[in-house]
């Protein structure tokens, strides 16, 4: 065929397809050659879900190709698409098509337009953004057997950075090593990296689908004409860098929000027709997710990572507050690597995502089998040991649940696959510094005592863990030294923090692991079968900056899992994030909705459904629940398991002391309750023990069912009125078990 009569062709085959194929038709047949798979992106784009179709149909080179799908590359911007061959869907990572109507200006069309943006910072600190389109750069582009690598240089500033692409049997995998980097010019440094910002960009509402966001338990974000929000949405996963920030802001009467997990986020195009979930296997500590909802500053809907190498921050020059804002002293060093992986047809919802991310942890041996064979849910109670209260210059130390009193709260519940937690067991009780070698505070009883309660319970299929904050060295205690056990932040000063009632700094990774793997040795010899319910180390991970020491996160991520590892007992683990879920054995307060920013629609189970059938989880204390019957529907729709914090004592002994913030907790007021909501829960739950979610729908507006592997259902009416379906009826506020989904 002739050169002139190609683009003729082209032309003819576009026409053909957006007079043939309707929403919900897709072309069979795959195009070898690029100009037609241009032309024929662009007629499967535009009739079926609105991808934003490529404006040059020349623009991209086929790269690559497997059974699922092929990837074409555009050398000039680093942009890509791939195309499933199970449905013909194309997915552009790039905007390649703007008109007049999106309003973009300059800058903004070459963020959209570029594979990779960065914000460069000078000596002053102030940042500046450069994209492959607008800025001078050289680009070495060549193909790699499956793929792609870029080699881009921002010669105004002196950056450089490589970007590889690699076509896998899920979908694509992107990679920007460090080793790569280089920084040549010494005004300026490489502050965030903008990795493929528009990957499957959808303008205001013209597709019907969401953003998936793990903010608490997961969030969706429904594209729309307009949000209500007037910001865009930024979040560090796993909170922030305290080593930058030094202490975290802490108000008694506020909640914090609740950080984000897991390095996950995801996008539906129609749901049930085409979606991906992006995974941050390597950078994670790094990375922030922004996702910008249509309205707030562009018309389109996108989300994405972006990797932070640098940061600005105040350095005081003298005690009255005088100080200057400077660049930290290092790049952050670590390997960016990203997974997208797609769904089609009926896996493509946030339920298809979630299970897709839990088959990449569990193909990379992140997530374990723990749930023990049973026909009855778990239950997770903490009983608080012993507190001390000030008197005059001394402390007294409060017993409020021995050792033999807990052990008669347990018998008189008489409650299976109980997993019980003892926090303030160490001496002087929950405010003392926890020691390195096995020591109960004697008023609580003894080793022996223990040890027998908790072969007790692993004859009804329970176990004990004993409660640990690993990294926390209680402010103005003993038992460590502030000189040379303590992290530092950038501007030298120790890290702070505030929880359960206790202020404290950070110990060094160096003596997180020295202290955690004295403890285990000293708990596994002395008392076996039990375990540590581990606070803190799998949820805060923080850079440290003492000279001779210095680690950032990645580092200290990496640390931690080698501790974990090395553990010769159990661990559960609170508020846990995704590095800790291969080692752990329980998940302990995982949140039971998301932190209700204005931009988002509507809280899923994402976190739920990627543990469900391999951790079990248990949600946040039910006694300090402000809607206790809310919270149980909530836990029979997700699949968790309750909580419960208890004393022996009445809660008015500890009202002067560090764990006032338990104001309810008294076993002889909440054993009747306890049974109840266990009983409630269990006939629902406790059938579909071990199972994964497949599936999960709504029936009404406040109706929904969620499918477990073993086919059965649970159908969740949160309305005050009562829901009929096809053979069943859910009165209102209430939960029913189905043998076989709806």
């Amino acid at each position: 065929m002739s050169e002139r009569l190609r683009p003729l062709l082209g032309l003819l085959i576009v026409g053909l397809a957006f007079a043939g194929l309707g929403r919900g038709r897709t072309a069979q047949a795959v195009s070898r050659d690029p100009s037609l798979l241009a032309a024929r992106s662009l007629a499967i784009s535009a009739p079926s879900v609105a991808v934003l179709a490529p404006s040059q149909v020349g623009a991209f080179e086929l790269v690559a190709e497997n059974v699922g799908f092929e990837l074409w590359a555009d050398p000039a911007t680093l942009a890509f698409q791939v195309v499933d061959r199970r449905t013909g869907y194309v997915w552009n990572s790039n905007l390649t098509e703007v008109t007049p109507e999106d309003k973009l200006n300059k800058t903004w069309t070459a963020f959209a337009k570029s594979g990779v943006s960065i914000d460069v910072l000078d000596r002053k600190a102030i940042s500046d953004r450069y994209s492959i389109v607008n800025s001078e750069h050289t680009l070495d582009f060549k193909k790699t057997g499956q793929g792609f690598e870029g080699v881009v240089s921002f010669t105004d500033v002196g950056v450089t950075l490589t970007v590889r692409v690699q076509l896998e049997g899920a979908g694509v995998q992107v990679e920007l090593p460090f080793d790569d980097i280089q920084q040549t010019n010494p005004d300026f440094k490489l502050g965030t990296a903008h990795v493929y910002p528009f990957f499957g960009a959808t303008r205001e509402a013209e597709v019907t689908g969401y953003m998936l966001i793990p903010d608490g338990t997961g969030s969706l974000i429904r594209f729309a004409e307009d949000t209500r929000a007037r910001n865009i949405f930024y979040g560090r996963y796993y909170g922030a860098d305290l080593g930058m920030v030094s202490e975290l802001p802490w108000d008694p009467l506020v909640n914090p929000a609740a950080p984000l997990r897991a390095p996950v986020i995801g996008m539906a195009h129609g749901e049930g027709e085409n979606a991906f979930v992006t995974i941050v296997e390597s950078g994670a500590p790094y990375a922030e997710l922004q996702a910008h909802p249509a309205g707030v500053i562009t018309r389109f809907n996108f989300l994405y990572n972006a990797f932070i190498y640098n940061e600005s921050y105040f350095q005081a020059t003298n005690r009255s507050g005088a100080g200057v804002t400077v660049l930290q002293p290092a790049t952050n060093g670590f390997d960016v690597r990203m997974r997208y992986r797609f769904l089609a047809n009926a896996e493509a919802d946030y339920v298809g995502m979630a299970r897709s991310y839990q088959e990449y942890l569990i193909d990379h041996d992140a997530l374990r089998d723990r749930i023990a064979p049973s026909d009855a849910i778990g239950i997770h109670l903490e009983f608080l040991g012993g507190e001390r209260e000030r008197v005059l210059w001394w402390h007294r130390f409060i017993p409020m649940t021995t050792i033999d009193q807990m052990a008669v709260i347990l018998d008189e519940l008489d409650l299976p696959n109980v997993d019980a937690t003892y926090y303030g067991w160490q001496p002087l009780g929950a405010a003392s510094q926890p020691p390195t070698s096995m020591k109960l505070d004697a008023n609580l009883g003894s080793l022996d005592q223990l040890a027998d309660l908790a072969s007790d319970l692993a004859e009804n299929g329970s176990r004990i863990n004993l409660y640990l904050d690993p990294q926390i060295a209680l402010r103005d205690d003993t038992g460590y030294s502030p000189r040379n056990d303590l992290a530092l932040s950038i501007t030298n000063q120790n890290l702070f923090g505030y929880s359960r009632g206790n202020a404290y700094h950070y110990f060094t990774v160096d003596t997180i692991e020295r202290r955690f793997a004295a403890l285990n040795e000293s708990l596994a010899e002395r008392l076996p079968g039990v375990g540590l319910a581990v606070d803190g180390m799998g949820s805060v991970v923080y850079s440290d900056f003492r000279d001779n020491r210095e680690l950032n996160r990645v580092a200290a991520v990496e640390r931690f899992r080698a501790a974990w590892e090395d553990a010769p007992v159990d661990l559960a683990f609170y508020g846990a994030n995704d590095y800790a879920f291969s080692a752990m054995d329980a998940y302990y307060e995982l949140p039971l909705s998301d932190n209700g920013y204005l931009f988002t629609s509507e809280p899923v189970p994402f976190l739920p459904i990627v543990l469900a059938g391999y951790v079990p989880a248990y949600g946040p204390v039910l006694n300090f629940s402000s809607d206790m019957h809310a919270d149980l529907l909530r836990h029979a729709d997700y699949g968790i398991y309750p909580t419960f914090f208890l004393t022996h004592d009445i809660t008015a002994r500890i009202l002067n002391t560090n764990s006032s913030w338990i104001y309810t907790s008294s076993a002889s007021q909440w054993s009747a309750e306890i049974r109840d909501a266990y009983a409630w829960l269990d006939a629902r739950l406790g059938p579909v023990r071990g199972e994964p979610i497949v599936a999960r729908e709504r029936l009404a507006r406040d109706v929904f069912a969620t499918t477990f592997g073993n086919g059965r259902a649970i159908v969740v009416n949160y309305a005050a009125t009562t829901y009929r379906g096809d053979g069943f009826t859910v009165g209102p506020e209430d939960a029913v078990l189905l043998e076989v989904a709806p």
